[in-house]
């Protein structure tokens, strides 16, 4: 299957998508420093593994070590999907990427409430010095958090 690469003006930076299925996108910004990938509606598992392999290639293309996985649309991940970003996506993100990789996830603000009640504010984050990922309800927030490594990086 075959992906055409678009660029679009989307508020102040240009956004080139790297993948488009009916239920994910998968885009960077010109300055090529983050992935954000946006779920859709139902997730289609086929596609949410194929947006996410061309979002790995990009990544390595372009060392990009910053990914915004929105999942407001569908709450959040189901468990195969999950198990299969632990299996796979990460330890990619560590061989390929090594080193300082963030993950920021956002989720609706019922599976966010959910998941806090059930592990506590800590349990929405995790930690080690190859993928750092912690979990939001607001996407104003996750970018924050990430415009504030992305700071201290090139300090």
């Amino acid at each position: 299957m075959t992906f055409k690469i678009e660029s679009i003006c989307f508020f102040p930076a240009l956004v080139m998508n790297v993948y488009k299925s009916v239920s994910l996108e998968v885009s960077t910004g010109e300055s090529h420093r983050r992935l954000l990938l946006r779920c859709r509606a139902k997730l289609n598992s086929i596609e949410f593994r194929e947006g996410v392999v061309e979002a790995l290639q990009h990544a390595e293309a372009h060392q990009i070590k910053q990914w915004l996985l929105d999942l407001r649309e569908i709450g959040e991940l189901d468990e195969e999907e999950e198990e299969w970003l632990q299996r796979y996506l990460f330890p990619c993100l560590m061989s390929k990427l090594g080193t300082g990789n963030y993950v920021a996830m956002v989720l609706s603000n019922r599976c966010y409430r959910n998941m806090e009640e059930q592990s506590g504010s800590f349990g929405l984050e995790s930690y080690n010095e190859m993928v750092i990922i912690k979990v939001f309800c607001h996407l104003v927030d996750a970018e924050s958090w990430l415009d504030g490594k992305e700071a201290s990086q090139a300090s």
